[in-house]
């Protein structure tokens, strides 16, 4: 497996498959490359020819291979409590399983609002720290509770690092283009 991450699109190879992305649970298996790609925040494949990618600006892009298959995910806050990783993980032998973190927000201000109420039915407030009226999500802890614990992650973080996109730092239209292939 291979992975890059993009900050440039032009840069990025002609035969990547980009989904367009909805903040859901929705997996394509991508087969011939035809595939209706609306409505998607998840893609597989075995078929070597193709590259998947994701496009995020604060949300994780989580890839997976376990040497028969790629796949790759873009995970935010709904995708986190939505099931898409364990259902991404149900599509891949768990013993030669690897996977790969891209760049991402670890950690945001959030209020007590619909936000709150998903992720604290799914989680509790195990991943809330409430300072001065201030909660903060600390979803890379969150995300990380659903993953086995031999992964590969990018350390930087879209808020902090000024040279990658941040949605909630400048309401950029601008994304990374995270990309797995086979090689």
């Amino acid at each position: 497996m291979s992975t890059f991450v993009y900050t440039n699109l032009e840069d990025m190879p002609n035969n990547v498959i980009l989904p367009k992305q909805v903040h859901g649970d929705n997996i394509i298996e991508i087969i011939t490359g035809n595939e209706k790609l609306d409505n998607c925040d998840a893609l597989i494949t075995k078929n070597r020819n193709f590259s998947l990618g994701i496009q995020t600006a604060d949300c994780a892009t989580i890839c997976f291979t376990d040497e028969e298959k790629i796949g790759i995910a873009h995970v935010g806050w709904r995708g986190l409590c939505l099931p898409l990783i364990e259902k991404m993980l149900t599509q891949f032998d768990f013993s030669k399983l690897h996977l790969f973190i891209g760049p991402f927000n670890h950690s945001f201000e959030i209020k007590k609002d619909f936000c709150f109420d998903k992720i604290q039915k799914k989680f509790g407030d195990k991943y809330f720290i409430e300072n001065h009226g201030i909660i903060t999500f600390l979803f890379k802890d969150a995300m990380m509770s659903l993953l086995p614990e031999n992964i590969e992650v990018d350390a930087r973080n879209t808020f902090e690092d000024l040279s990658l996109p941040s949605f909630r730092r400048d309401k950029t239209s601008k994304r990374l283009v995270t990309v797995i292939s086979f090689k």
